[in-house]
């Protein structure tokens, strides 16, 4: 029993010396692999991109911008050797001069200017709106190792619509006045932005009237580099003067941000001289129902322009009808006037009172160019008088008389006759 006893206390202390071994051994092989770890990550430099900034944000299309970016080495106890920074682009961004600077030696402690670099960034003048890519390798070395490393960033391109307008159809292309016209404006976005919404307006002077239908249009969704256009029915005022009137378009929209924002452009519309005519009954007599009558009319030029070579008709309008006559006249220049006459026939069964005859005008302006031009003036119809009508059976009246002649002097010859007769006896 004793024996037993004796040898308890032993294998505890065997055992405790054993666990305290085991302990000492791992904080040992700890304590190595740290400092391993340690020697491991000082063989390795590293360089990082700490941040970049763009000169402009976002950077518009047909602009030059710079990107700067900054690097840092991290490491305490080594630098970065031959440091290179080489930049990748692609459309619609390009690299103005070298793509590949050189940085010589970066370490921990350098200044942050040492680390900057900054690159000269084209930007297409086409680009439409969007994030691009640009890819950012570094190479540097340390005791003869090389290493490298590569950043994606993400460049913002964009730029607000940008309009210009223009006059592409007029119809007719030269507008006089009293004259009625299609006139189509293009709106072309130069812009690198899509609009939406886009509406125009079109307003004009006093003179020339935008018809009240298509005043106002919309144009929709405008791509960049895209176009929408607006045809507006204007018609000059008979009375305005020729000359230069401005039309002022007004354009609206709402760009890819929802901002709304309106741009105006102005368009002169050139209203070119003519001439123009009016007509005058000189006598005012009456024309009578069923008879054929003399009409001298005075035409007078009342626009702005001298016509040549003038040709003068009647457009017969019932209850009016002609033989087809023309009249012609060399030249009227503004405000001059010219008398010319007419056979113009009523009809039997024509209504008493004002009614309308036409006429119409061809000539040549003073450059050659032709014209037709027409209107209606006023005649007086009336019924004929009794006379008028006994006048009109004149013959009928005269062999009604001439047989009464014969009749009466037949029954005087009798008379006579049967006279002397009686005388006789």
């Amino acid at each position: 029993m004793k024996s037993t006893k004796q040898t308890r206390p032993k294998e505890k202390t065997e055992s405790k010396k054993q666990n305290r071994f085991s302990l000492s051994f791992l904080a040992v092989f700890a304590l190595l692999a740290c400092l391993a770890s340690v020697s491991f990550a000082s063989l390795s430099p590293q360089v990082q991109l700490q941040n970049y900034s763009l000169s402009e944000v976002p950077a518009q299309p047909g602009h030059v911008v710079n990107l700067t970016l900054h690097f840092k080495s991290i490491e305490w106890d080594y630098c970065a050797d031959n440091l290179a920074v080489q930049l990748v682009t692609s459309y619609p961004l390009s690299i103005q001069g070298p793509d590949t600077q050189y940085l010589g030696s970066l370490c921990l402690r350098d200044p942050d200017s040492k680390g900057t670099v900054s690159f000269l960034l084209p930007v297409e003048p086409l680009a439409q709106t969007g994030t691009y890519q640009v890819s950012v390798s570094t190479t540097y070395e340390h005791s003869f190792s090389k290493f490298s490393d590569s950043n994606i960033l993400n460049l913002r391109v964009g730029g607000a619509p940008s309009f210009t307008a223009s006059v592409v159809a007029s119809n007719p292309i030269d507008i006089y006045p009293g004259d009625s016209a299609a006139v189509t404006i293009l709106f072309q976005n130069n812009g690198s932005s899509t609009v939406e919404s886009a509406r125009v307006r079109l307003d004009a002077p006093e003179g020339i009237e935008v018809k009240w239908a298509g005043k106002e249009q919309e144009l929709g969704q405008i791509p960049p580099r895209g176009s929408a256009s607006a045809t507006f029915s204007i018609e000059a005022a008979k009375s305005a003067w020729p000359g230069i009137y401005n039309l002022h378009a007004t354009l609206d929209y709402a760009s890819e941000d929802k901002t709304s924002s309106e741009q105006s452009f102005d368009f002169a519309l050139p209203l070119k001289t003519k001439a123009d005519f009016s007509v005058v009954v000189q006598n005012t007599t009456s024309l009578v129902v069923n008879s054929d009558n003399l009409v001298a009319i005075t035409l007078k030029n009342t626009g702005t322009d001298t016509a040549k070579r003038l040709k003068v008709s009647i457009q017969p309008i019932f209850p009016f009808s002609t033989d087809g006559t023309v009249r012609y006249a060399d030249s009227l220049a503004p405000g001059a006037e010219e008398n010319l006459t007419f056979l113009i026939h009523v009809d039997k069964d024509g209504t008493p009172g004002q009614q309308l005859c036409g006429y119409i005008v061809n000539f040549e302006d003073s450059q050659g160019k032709k014209f037709s031009t027409s209107d209606d003036f006023a005649l007086t119809v009336r019924t004929k008088t009794f006379g008028e009508m006994v006048l009109d059976y004149w013959y009928i009246a005269a062999v009604v008389g001439f047989i009464l002649v014969i009749m009466i002097l037949r029954r005087l010859m009798r008379l006579v006759r049967g006279f002397f007769a009686r005388k006789k006896e």
